[in-house]
């Protein structure tokens, strides 16, 4: 080749890398910008396609997790000694529900076996959102062993307005109505039993109040006749979850003897 086709050559080559007029690029650098695009947008492509399959990996991981189920819940307050109803139960699918995926709960009864809790009795008062459990539950009539039922009935001023079933109230020995009592009495009053739960609750057509409670053996004699002499009166409790304590306290001498 001769210096001048060289040359010429050369202004070829310059040509078309060089900018052309208003900035953009020569045909050559065009071709290379166009050529890289696709392995670009490739590697783009594969990116977003991991991303989103660790993601779906890591949620499958996260409900296929060991130990972890759908379990039924307590869609409302369930006194204790009550029958399972539909109403009473939802799973964890509910969207009125917060997702109960639990693990590490003893007992704790599986969506697929809803149908063997219809029927079956509470064991304690259970709370809304609680898990239910099949030491919950029972197949036995009420009382149990240990436990009484009894009524009393008391002016509507000793019974809290907001009593219901499945609340938890403490029992309190005070004067007779239009007594005055014992100053001391007042200022100190005795808890005759406390943590009782509360099975029913209706108001007589006199504006007096029948109250049914589960309450424990020793404490139910003790009760019930401070209640049929007037001398009885119910403060509810919070409720938590699990089983009631149903007894009076330690001290011997706040139950006045009782045996």
């Amino acid at each position: 080749m001769t210096s001048l086709d060289s040359r010429t050559s050369g202004r070829a080559n310059d040509r078309r890398t060089a900018p052309l007029p208003g900035g953009l690029p020569g045909a050559a650098s065009l071709s290379k910008a166009v050529s890289k695009a696709p392995r670009k947008y490739g590697q783009m492509l594969i990116s977003a396609l991991v991303v989103i399959a660790a993601v779906i990996a890591g949620g499958w991981l996260y409900v296929n997790k060991g130990g972890v189920e759908e379990v039924l819940v307590v869609a409302q307050p369930i006194p204790a000694g009550h029958p399972i109803t539909e109403d009473d139960v939802r799973t964890s699918k509910d969207p009125l529900l917060v997702s109960r995926s639990v693990s590490g709960i003893d007992g704790a009864i599986p969506v697929s076996e809803v149908d063997s809790v219809f029927g079956q009795r509470t064991t304690v008062a259970l709370l809304p959102g609680q898990v239910l459990t099949e030491d919950s539950l029972t197949s036995d009539l009420l009382p149990q062993a240990g436990k009484r039922l009894i009524a009393v009935n008391l002016p509507a001023g000793r019974v809290p307005d907001t009593l219901a079933p499945g609340s938890v109230v403490d029992a309190i020995a005070v004067p007779q109505e239009g007594q005055s009592g014992d100053p001391k009495m007042l200022d100190d009053p005795t808890v005759i039993s406390a943590g009782a739960t509360v099975y029913s609750s209706k108001k007589s057509q006199d504006g007096t109040v029948v109250v049914t409670i589960l309450i424990s053996e020793t404490d139910a004699k003790t009760v019930a006749a401070y209640g049929a002499v007037g001398q009885l009166t119910l403060l509810q409790a919070p409720i938590t979850e699990g089983d009631p304590a149903d007894s009076a306290p330690q001290n011997d001498s706040a139950t006045g003897g009782q045996g």
